[in-house]
């Protein structure tokens, strides 16, 4: 891809997207969680911040080393820092000025903001006809809900996502993790990526607009082409299971839980032989028509068994016979699995500041060399080093950091 090389270190992790420069203006989680998986892959991602407002999730805790947060790390790292007054025009100069170098522009504000602060599309594009720009929101830039306040919490309830979790009789459940900003946050990278490639052909940025109700939706599938096709509405069911598929779900074993999942006919045959139990070989259960009829009495028979079992011993044997089953672990077991550790997902990043931590790898961590990767920045933290790549003189670098128009880390 024909980029400038905006590399600023010769320990920088290279990949695919090595000399896209992007510029971060997010905060949280689904804009940061973006610009991760794109340093992840290579690219020189700096995270613009206003110096009146800095990304709050600075301050998110419990956990922080030193002044720095953990949850603030854990999705800045391989990143570079400026920091800038965006109020002052200097500064919006500054920022201009960087606008020029980049290639993509980033934000995860609510529609109008970036407008206000004179960083939408329509003005950059002015500045860099080859920038391209992607909002990440609640609702996108249109629609009756577009300047509505939204949050991973209210998609997962407005799309329906939490009527489906949890179980039957209680309070709607939601995801463990904040996977509606995540997965938006993918999408956004996905997008971006997709914009590169367009404008090799076209010479031409774009603007990107991705609404996390948007990716929320478009992830129903087909749960909503049974609603949309059927008339048929999901509802919880008891055990985490799936709707239609039995057995699937989750079981209590002797030590803890487990997750099983029979995908086909094949597969329960497997699972019947393993277990060797008379009370599954009820010839009714033999097809999965037959298991989803009569599923409370099918599964209630397998809890009994799977009660003669530990967690891993269970999972052990069944995956041995192909039969798709898991101990249902904690994070700490999770990170401490064997196929994460040979595949690399953990990393570990130093800081001279606040010292070492680890964390997991991004999404896609085979298009990124071995490299070590960079620790998150502390604010400002590569202020002057960024102004000089883009041309600034040490004398108007010093001026601007004296008066405070930008400002810089030193440890």
């Amino acid at each position: 891809m024909a980029v400038t090389d905006q590399s600023s270190s010769a320990s920088e992790p290279r990949g695919p997207l090595a000399g896209v420069r992007v510029l971060d203006i997010c905060h949280f989680l689904a804009g940061p969680y973006a610009t991760l998986a794109m340093a992840e892959m290579g690219a020189d991602v700096i995270k613009v911040e206003d110096i009146d407002r800095l990304d709050a999730s600075r301050s998110v805790g419990p956990h922080f080393m030193k002044e720095q947060s953990v949850y603030f790390a854990s999705l800045n790292w391989n990143k570079r820092s400026l920091a800038v007054r965006l109020a002052d025009p200097e500064g919006y100069q500054v920022v201009k000025d960087l606008v020029r170098t980049a290639d993509v522009v980033v934000d995860n504000y609510s529609p109008g903001v970036m407008a206000k602060l004179g960083l939408d599309y329509e003005t950059l594009s002015q500045i860099n006809p080859r920038i391209i720009c992607c909002s990440v929101s609640g609702f996108g830039r249109s629609g009756p809900y577009a300047n509505r306040p939204a949050y991973d919490y209210t998609i997962q309830a407005l799309t329906g996502v939490m009527s489906v979790t949890g179980e039957p009789g209680q309070l709607p459940g939601k995801a463990g993790i904040s996977y509606v900003d995540h997965s938006s946050g993918l999408a956004a990278a996905l997008s971006v990526c997709a914009a590169l490639y367009q404008r090799e052909s076209t010479g031409k940025g774009r603007f990107v607009d991705v609404s996390l109700l948007d990716v929320q939706v478009s992830m129903l599938s087909y749960l909503a082409s049974w609603q949309l096709n059927a008339g048929d509405t999901p509802e919880r069911v008891a055990g985490g299971a799936h709707p239609t598929i039995v057995p699937a779900q989750q079981f209590i074993t002797a030590d803890g839980h487990v997750s099983l999942f029979v995908g086909n006919d094949a597969m329960w045959r497997r699972l019947v032989e393993v277990l060797d139990d008379d009370s599954l070989r009820d010839p009714a259960y033999q097809t999965n028509v037959g298991r989803l009829e009569n599923r409370k009495a099918l599964v209630s028979r397998l809890q009994a068994v799977f009660m003669r079992y530990g967690s891993h011993e269970l999972s052990e044997l069944l995956v041995e016979n192909r039969v798709p089953c898991a101990p249902v672990n904690t994070i700490a077991q999770a990170l401490e699995n064997p196929q994460v550790r040979e595949r690399g997902l953990v990393d570990s990043c130093e800081h001279p500041h606040y010292g070492a931590y680890q964390h997991v790898r991004g999404p896609v961590p085979g298009l990124r060399d071995a490299a070590p990767g960079r620790a998150a920045p502390l604010v400002g933290e590569h202020t002057s080093e960024i102004l000089s790549s883009i041309g600034y003189a040490d004398d108007k670098i010093e001026s601007l950091l004296n008066r405070n128009v930008v400002s810089t880390r030193l440890s």
